[in-house]
């Protein structure tokens, strides 16, 4: 949700005009429409102040986003010893060379 909304729904919540909330911001009314229409590019001062005075407070938190990596396969891969590793890689490798192979012969068929 942008900031700008928070503002708009915490101020119809209080049932408050943009005239209301002006008077008690300090500013015009034309500023509270700006503001609520800013997007995301209200300060966070700015939001918390509009928050107060709404009888409101903000809560920011920081949570911890999903890893994008799949962490079974490192721990997989970290009970393996160094010789299995080697193995696995070398498989991989081998794997990785035939392909590519195959594939050049493709191309090569093709032109």
């Amino acid at each position: 949700m942008a900031t700008g909304s928070l503002i708009r729904e915490a101020r119809l919540a209080e049932g408050l005009t943009q005239a209301q909330l002006a008077r008690r911001l300090g500013i015009t009314q034309p500023s509270v429409a700006r503001l609520e229409a800013a997007g995301d590019e209200v300060t966070v001062a700015t939001l918390q102040r509009g928050l107060n005075v709404l009888g409101r407070r903000l809560e920011l938190q920081a949570v911890a986003m999903p890893s994008s990596v799949d962490e079974s396969q490192i721990r997989g891969a970290l009970r393996l010893t160094p010789g299995e590793r080697l193995e696995r890689h070398d498989g991989s490798y081998e794997e990785l060379r035939r392909w590519a192979n195959e594939a050049q012969a493709a191309v090569a068929r093709v032109a």
